[in-house]
């Protein structure tokens, strides 16, 4: 019974797993939202998104209260008429993203950077410079 469990992956029936991994349930969570990778050094956050097919034209991003909203969207139309300018094929396409970061309250806004390259979307999210204060405070007791 063990192994049997063994070699389906794990608790659960070997169809469970199969829908859970299959790539159409996949590609329906992660359509819209390009792979991001975030990284973090003393200075502050990398995060960079996979937008392959936008240029820097294409892509908004805001900031909402501590929220980086990035968005994108595209529109291509392609027709090919002939002589008598019939339509004989016309092709178009749409492809839009979003993606929401819940920024962290040690992020100075007024610095972030961003730069669009080879499909990359790179987001700099510097870290405020934090000043401690030397001085002593003398607390009294009531």
């Amino acid at each position: 019974m063990m192994s049997n469990l063994m070699r389906v992956g794990g608790f659960f029936p070997r169809t469970f797993n199969d829908f859970w991994n299959d790539d159409v349930f996949s590609k329906f969570i992660t359509e819209n939202q390009p792979a991001t990778n975030v990284s973090e050094n003393q200075n502050g956050f990398n995060v960079d998104l996979s937008v392959p097919g936008f240029g820097k034209d294409d892509i908004n991003l805001e900031i909402e209260k501590n929220i980086l909203k990035v968005t994108g969207k595209i529109e291509t139309k392609k027709e090919e008429n002939d002589e008598s300018n019939k339509v004989l094929r016309q092709e178009f396409a749409h492809a839009s993203f979003a993606r929401n970061f819940v920024l962290p309250e040690n992020i100075d806004v007024e610095k972030i950077s961003a730069k669009h390259e080879d499909g990359i979307l790179k987001i700099v999210l510097p870290k405020k410079k934090v000043v401690l204060e030397d001085k002593i405070k003398t607390i009294k007791i009531g």
